[in-house]
């Protein structure tokens, strides 16, 4: 497949795993009214850390008056605290990462990053009106990981809309390792997408990094 069809293909593709992520993206930003059960100890605190991604993203993202790239500082911020990214960028990439150089890996995570918050932080502005509700909330087996089952209501259908929550736990506290809106994932989406990118371009993540690089820019150019 030559470089435009690759790109073709990824940019489609991109739209559809970047739509899932603003879903659940959209659920932090969007409290009205909160419902959390009570549970003890350690299933407690990963309702609070929730709890606490919601309050904190309402009060430094969603109002109207704060500048477009004061945003983007401040949704980079919290991104950076609470979704472990190298955890994230690493399993999307899957098998291609780990035969990745250093240096290919740090510029592919931080270009990752980069790209979500190109993407997600200008639609934040304004949002707000929606129910979000905590409605579950487990531990796996064996593991420390939580899901944190919660759902959103948008004002304009009044359908709710499910949004599962990975959590990782260690000694530093909680971080999000995947959205799962309706039942989709968005890391193993992106996985998917990515890991068609990398088979194309003989598993160069370099080839991957400057393709988001690309779409970074036509981004930027499309809103100015």
């Amino acid at each position: 497949m030559d470089n435009l069809a690759v790109h073709n293909s990824f940019t489609a593709a991109r739209r559809t795993a970047l739509r899932l992520g603003l879903l659940g993206l959209l659920a932090v930003a969007a409290l009205s009214g909160l419902a959390a059960p009570v549970r003890a100890n350690s299933e407690d605190a990963a309702g609070a850390f929730m709890l606490s991604l919601t309050s904190r993203s309402i009060a430094k993202l969603t109002n109207t008056s704060v500048p477009e790239e004061e945003r983007k500082v401040r949704f980079r911020q919290l991104f950076r605290e609470s979704f472990d990214i190298s955890a994230i960028g690493r399993f999307v990439l899957g098998r291609y990462g780990r035969s990745a150089t250093k240096p290919a890996m740090e510029d592919f995570l931080a270009t990752f990053e980069d790209v979500m918050v190109e993407r997600f932080a200008p639609q934040f502005a304004g949002y707000g009106d929606t129910r979000f509700e905590i409605e579950s909330i487990r531990k796996l087996e064996n593991s420390q990981q939580y899901i944190v089952g919660s759902s959103i209501t948008p004002p304009d259908t009044g359908n709710k809309i499910r949004i599962d929550w990975r959590l990782s736990h260690n000694n530093e506290g909680f971080t999000v390792l995947d959205i799962v809106g309706e039942g989709v994932s968005m890391a193993l989406t992106l996985r998917a997408e990515y890991g068609s990118v990398l088979k194309s371009s003989g598993g160069k993540v370099d080839q991957l990094t400057a393709l988001l690089r690309e779409r970074i820019g036509t981004q930027a150019a499309a809103a100015n």
